[in-house]
């Protein structure tokens, strides 16, 4: 073993045991708020002797040849702005590094006044989130085990954020549901970017957002600035990078994901415009026998996304298309009789689903202080779930037809202005019309046929609409206090249903390594279509929908947060939370049915005969301990402690769906540099959590019904075993000799202990007793990227 590891390290010295090559590292730099370029900013390469730098243009762009490979770090001053440092980059011989560094301007201007710069890592892009918001970055979707390059797994990793299982990324914020997250791209709200997906759900077993694509984005868990509507427990506010509008350059990607290509460059020489894309196709198929992918089926999926960037004399135009197609079909009758992650036993399911987001927009500018952002987008999805039962013979028969097509247009748009260096705001706008077509249908033996439980279908021009405006500001009393105070406003023409919503964020810097901060924001939520037109099969009358007049969801959000830093790397934050949500929907005879547990289970499961009636409550503390990416090493330890309850139309206090009490994850990476075209790295991530909340089954019911049955007086009052998962990724990367080539392998295993984490528990009635199902075992994989 000891000389098959000698031989291995060895080799990978030999590869690289050549010239460094070289690359450069561009950008632009602009005021954060105004969006005006700095011309004469300083920018200096990290680390060099003698010093290498540059200086901004007209235009606010600089440009540094010549960098050597590996780890680089810039910093970037301007006279009157807050220095900023973007350490950590990885450079390679294959990629230009392309920054975009908006400055923040200092409100007391003098030699006195002495700020030191700090890495960017810790500032979000939208500077108006007060309180529970950090951005993140492409490598640490990558860098984290476990992460699959997923952002909405990367996330899972930050305090306050747990999962719903293995094989989905759902995720939970503070006992919320998964239904109450907003997606955002490109300043555009989409739906579901997730294969798989189901209408009104969030998530999915693998995600269609690219993260080759992707530049740093924010990631919002509570009391989150005005311009965030339609939410209640958390925002992706996500970007797409611009392609590289010098020269061309492209990838080859083979993992998890799928097999992967990928282009970018200008769309003439010596022009500004660029295009970026990438296509991926799914590889699981070839995965099927050899690793266990918790389900008999085989997953297809295939996705394209891509950019396109016009700048203009005084504007920019960009157009973006996410799309993606998946099916499935778990099919007993032909593979066994087999109970899954997804299906119970003794059934044929198909599942398909397809989704188009696009959108254009135009961003101007009014003056040197002033500009605004039109956007106007498209989306459409459709999907749909079949579901056959096998009698004891093996013979399928009908059971649930499930279809669903939305379609929506959206016009947004908002203004911004600073005013001062005190003081700043924006204003803005969203319109969406929304069109659908809804069928969803039971079989019933009475009638020999299906009964439909969902029936409706309204074409864009008579479709529903949900208006919304907003408006926000940032006001600096000094350098070290800052007030945000928003509101937002939100009407449903459907049933005339309304909200107001007041935001308030401040931010008290102690020091110059603490900061306190104190959030609060009312929120409110839509319910998914599919539950406004949900009906009552009424004899002789037909369908009637019952649940047209439900209102938004609302929760009231107070968040109190403290940050120190031990060092320019290395920094502890806590927060702690409490939620009140109320008008949440639930059956108006007495059940344990609140829509606060959506998500708990594949699908929105809603009822019919819903109330805005419901209550619950989220509180909890949470701590992470951070060292950014320096010498070579970065760790991450989060812990979230925290309660979520409800109440039904039976007025019990029970816990949610979500209610684990406990998550705690230790993430910890390490890089070793082997010369200066190759590195080497390995990274371990351990997860300890509250066990899954569950509701008993019922037995007798079951034997009775011949499928799983749940005693739904006991709503959620079991709960599994504690939770246990360790992941560990090992890397490599290299850079070409003289071509501009550079590759890039990793090799992770996910719960390499092969710890058994239950799911669910469901009736078997082939062997007329309860099983339970077990999450993602010892699951390998392997990745390989090449760019050039």
């Amino acid at each position: 073993m000891k000389k098959i590891a000698t031989l291995f390290f060895m080799s990978l010295l030999v590869l690289g045991a050549f010239a460094q090559p070289t690359q450069t590292i561009r950008g632009r730099v602009f005021d954060k708020e105004s969006k005006t370029p700095l011309p004469g900013a300083t920018i200096v390469l990290l680390n060099s002797d003698p010093l290498v730098g540059a200086v901004t243009d007209v235009d606010g762009n600089f440009r540094i040849q010549n960098v050597g490979v590996g780890r680089q770090g810039i910093s970037i001053s301007y006279v009157g702005y807050k220095p900023a440092v973007f350490d950590g980059l990885i450079v390679n011989a294959a990629k230009e590094i392309v920054i975009e560094a908006g400055l923040e301007e200092q409100v007391f201007q003098g030699a006195e006044v002495e700020i030191k710069g700090r890495s960017m890592r810790e500032e979000t892009i939208n500077r108006m989130a007060a309180v529970s918001a950090r951005s993140f970055s492409v490598e640490e979707t990558e860098k984290y085990a476990g992460s699959r390059g997923d952002v909405a797994r990367m996330a899972m990793n930050f305090a306050g954020v747990s999962a719903a299982n293995d094989q989905r990324n759902d995720i939970i914020i503070r006992g919320n549901s998964p239904g109450g997250l907003l997606w955002k791209l490109e300043d555009v709200e989409i739906p579901n970017p997730n294969h798989f997906a189901e209408n009104g759900t969030t998530g999915g077993p693998v995600g269609m957002l690219n993260n080759n694509l992707l530049v740093n984005s924010d990631f919002l868990t509570g009391a989150f600035p005005a311009e965030y509507g339609n939410a209640l427990s958390g925002v992706f506010d996500l970007r797409m990078r611009n392609g590289n509008n010098e020269h061309h350059e492209f990838l080859f990607q083979v993992g998890f994901n799928g097999f992967e290509l990928g282009a970018e460059g200008p769309f003439r020489k010596g022009g500004k415009s660029s295009y970026l894309a990438n296509f991926r196709y799914s590889t699981l198929e070839l995965m099927d026998g050899i690793i266990d992918l918790g389900t008999t089926g085989v997953p297809k999926y295939k996705d394209l996304s891509f950019k396109l960037n016009f700048p203009l004399k005084k504007g920019n135009i960009s157009v973006f298309t996410l799309a993606g197609d998946s099916e499935i079909a778990m099919l007993d009758s032909e593979n066994g009789n087999e109970q899954d992650l997804y299906t119970d036993e003794g059934q044929d399911l198909t599942n398909r689903s397809r989704m188009l987001a696009s959108g254009v927009s135009y961003t101007g500018t009014l003056s040197d202080h002033t500009y605004f952002k039109l956007n106007l987008s498209g989306v459409y999805q459709d999907g749909g779930t079949l579901i056959d039962t096998l009698d004891l013979a093996g013979i399928p028969h009908p059971n649930i037809d499930h279809n669903y097509t939305d379609y929506k247009t959206s016009v947004s748009g908002f203004l911004h202005s600073k005013f001062s260096s005190r003081l700043s705001g924006r204003a803005g706008f969203v319109v969406d019309r929304m069109g659908f077509d809804l069928l969803s249908q039971e079989f019933n033996l009475a009638d020999n046929d299906y009964r439909p439980m969902i029936s409706y279908s309204k074409n864009l021009a008579e479709g529903d609409n949900l208006y919304r405006m907003y408006a926000q500001a940032t006001w600096k009393l000094n350098d070290a206090i800052s007030l945000i105070p928003g509101v937002h406003f939100s009407y449903f023409d459907l049933n005339g249903s309304a909200a107001l919503e007041p935001r308030l964020g401040l931010n008290l810097r102690i020091s110059e390594n603490q900061k306190l901060s104190l959030g609060y924001g009312m929120h409110s939520r839509l319910q998914a279509l599919s539950t406004y037109y949900l009906g009552t099969w009424i004899d002789g009358t037909g369908l009637t929908e019952t649940n047209k007049k439900l209102g938004f969801t609302r929760s009231h959000q107070f968040v109190a947060g403290y940050d120190v830093y031990f060092s320019k790397n290395t920094r502890l934050k806590t927060e702690a939370y409490y939620q009140s949500l109320f008008d949440v929907p639930v059956e108006s005879a007495g059940s344990s049915f609140s829509m606060l547990n959506t998500g708990a289970s594949w699908g929105v499961s809603a009822q019919d005969s819903l109330v805005n009636t419901g209550t619950g409550t989220n509180y909890g503390l949470e701590f992470t301990l951070e060292r950014f990416f320096s010498r070579n090493i970065y760790y991450l330890a989060t812990v979230s402690l925290f309660e979520s309850k409800y109440k039904g139309s039976d007025k019990v206090e029970r816990n949610t769906a979500f209610n684990g009490n406990y998550v705690v994850n230790a993430l910890v990476g390490k890089e070793f540099t082997i010369n200066s075209r190759s590195a080497f790295n390995i990274d371990l991530k351990l997860t300890v959590a509250g066990g899954k909340r569950f509701t008993p089954v019922d037995f007798e019911a079951s034997q009775a019904a011949g499928e799983t049955k749940y005693d739904d007086s006991k709503a959620f009052s079991q709960q599994f075993e504690p939770f246990l998962k360790a992941d560990i990724k090992f890397g490599y990367r290299l850079n070409g000799k003289k071509k501009k080539v550079s590759q890039e392998w990793q090799f992770y295993v996910e719960n390499f202990t092969d710890h058994k984490n239950v799911l669910a528990q469901v009736y078997s009635r082939s062997e007329n007793r309860v099983n339970e199902i077990y999450q993602l075992g010892f699951f390998p994989m392997m990745q390989y990227r090449l760019n050039f």
